[in-house]
């Protein structure tokens, strides 16, 4: 248990102390009886609030809070489940005293800073929810079980354990139209074209019009009968090929801010599921990767290797993905190997922009830069250069209402996206471009 005064219970006890002194000094008696009063309102929340803290504190040992479900996407509700012990129902009956109050506060933090404070009276018989406004994986920051007074003298706080492990993922919307790159995946585009199986049955032809494409036309049928007939046959499934869609989470902190780099990152995230939703569509196997630092405290709950994910786990496969400062050192997971079809394997970088490309002042090189000349050597090793499609993607979002400074921030990160397009072109193998939104 912890005691927490707040900042008003010590201004009123300063003014008691000053009534007092006042009035002593004074030989005013209104000003003692105001003290008075206001020394009885103290000690009334003082000790109240402590005898429900001790009535409670054998109930705290049996609570717990449960999130429901654990996976959503942004703007979804979530649930949230108190329970003591066995009993999870709702509308737990909770002894309680005039003016003082008992509350649970639900605590999440991600990595990248962003967190979620929910109270909520775990004696109402309502479950209570809350929505999920931000991506990300997010961790336990401790939760509470609070008895505190109306007033906001004084606060007793128990910690509650909770579960390991990421309590909630908030996956990303896909981005309203896929990145406009066609990314080299095997031997096919990221959108492959559809070809017709052959076939001599008739009833799957039908005449031929103009704009048909010609390599359809039966000419079998057109030597016995003289008219041009195409076929109708059943579309094959498209060339299979793998491709790895790989989100670089390092930032600038010359160009973003840390609330504009979490913005940046939504973005990649959000334009990546779009991505990977088309190419599943086609008929791809996907896999879906990000960047770790090497300095995180939580490494047992990242993946830091690209994973096959079916199309209905790509989205929270990407609540993961953190925004990370250079500072931290992020590196890139390593593409699938041969047994996952890595040498027939596409990969695609979505990253932010940064100033001066590969050559920053007094810096280690960044995740893309070691992730590429991982690449530049396996690739030599045999003897066949493996191709790397990139896109910087980047925003105006400044993370405040200010339309000039958002101008500013646009136009500096448009420049850094054309440095680093020259840069990242002139590598082998490596097709860099940049969009704006």
């Amino acid at each position: 248990m912890a005691f927490i005064p707040r900042t008003m219970g010590i201004f009123f006890l300063l003014i008691i102390i000053l009534a007092f002194t006042a009035g002593a000094l004074r030989r005013e008696l209104a000003l003692v009886l105001a003290g008075a009063v206001f020394l009885a309102v103290w000690t009334y929340c003082l000790l109240m609030t402590l005898i429900l803290a001790v009535i409670h504190s054998r109930r705290v040992r049996r609570v717990s809070i449960r999130i429901s479900p654990r996976e959503v996407s942004t703007g979804e509700s979530v649930q949230v489940m108190y329970s003591e012990g066995d009993t999870a129902a709702p509308g737990h009956r909770i002894f309680q005293l005039p003016g003082i109050l008992v509350r649970c506060r639900l605590l999440l933090a991600a990595k990248d800073g962003r967190r979620i404070w929910y109270d909520f009276d775990c004696a109402d018989s309502v479950l209570p929810s809350f929505t999920a406004e931000k991506r990300g994986a997010y961790f336990s920051a401790g939760d509470e079980f609070a008895v505190f007074d109306i007033l906001g003298f004084f606060r007793f706080v128990f910690r509650l354990s909770a579960e390991d492990g990421a309590r909630l993922l908030v996956s990303p919307h896909a981005a309203d139209e896929p990145p406009c790159l066609n990314a080299r995946a095997g031997e096919s585009k990221l959108m492959p074209e559809f070809s017709f199986q052959r076939t001599d049955n008739l009833i799957e032809h039908r005449p031929y019009v103009p704009g048909d494409d010609p390599r359809r036309i039966n000419w079998k049928l057109y030597s016995h009968g003289g008219g041009l007939f195409v076929r109708e046959g059943e579309r094959e499934p498209p060339p299979h090929s793998n491709i790895s869609i790989l989100i670089d989470t390092e930032y600038d902190p010359l160009l973003y801010s840390a609330g504009a780099a979490r913005r940046e990152i939504d973005l990649l995230c959000e334009n990546a599921l779009a991505a990977a939703i088309a190419c599943a569509e086609s008929g791809m196997a996907v896999f879906t990767g990000y960047s770790v630092s090497s300095h995180t405290g939580h490494a047992n709950n990242e993946r830091k290797v690209p994973e096959l994910v079916p199309p209905a786990k790509l989205a929270a496969s990407l609540a993961w993905p953190a925004a990370l400062p250079v500072s931290a050192s992020p590196h890139l997971p390593s593409v699938p190997d041969a047994a996952f079809g890595g040498d027939n394997c596409g990969i695609l970088v979505l990253a932010l922009p940064r100033s001066g490309g590969e050559t920053q002042h007094h810096r280690k090189p960044a995740a893309l830069d070691r992730f590429l000349r991982n690449v530049a050597s396996s690739s030599a090793g045999q003897n066949k250069i493996r191709p790397v499609d990139i896109l910087f993607l980047f925003s105006g979002f400044t993370g405040d209402d200010s339309s000039k400074g958002s101008t500013m921030a646009y136009s500096e990160r448009l420049a850094a996206a054309e440095v680093c397009t020259v840069l990242y072109n002139q590598r082998p193998g490596v097709r860099a471009r940049m969009a704006g939104v």
